[in-house]
């Protein structure tokens, strides 16, 4: 089952009326399976206590942090997939990746 992982909003500028600018706000949600076999290796690593979001949808890669919001570490599907091939989907493989 896919679940939203994180939903991003984006502004739209409505036109002007009597020299007043309405803002509308538009709703995006981004799903976890991207790849075929991702949300299992998504769902190990927070298994394993650690934070998992997002970083770029268009590039599919994942944030991977042990909290703090600033630390962590940035590795794509595929890589993760692969980690999760070789038995060592863990924050010290994905630090390994470089």
């Amino acid at each position: 089952m896919i679940f939203p992982s994180s939903v991003l909003f984006d502004t739209a500028l409505i036109p002007m009326i009597d020299q007043t600018v309405v803002m509308g706000v538009l709703a995006m949600v981004i799903e976890d399976a991207l790849i075929p076999g991702l949300d299992a290796a998504l769902e190990e690593l927070r298994k394993q206590g650690l934070t998992v979001r997002l970083h770029s949808g268009q590039n599919n890669t994942w944030h991977v942090a042990d909290g703090g919001l600033f630390s962590g570490y940035v590795a794509s599907g595929d890589e993760l997939l692969e980690l999760k091939r070789a038995n060592n989907l863990n924050l010290s493989g994905i630090k390994s990746l470089g």
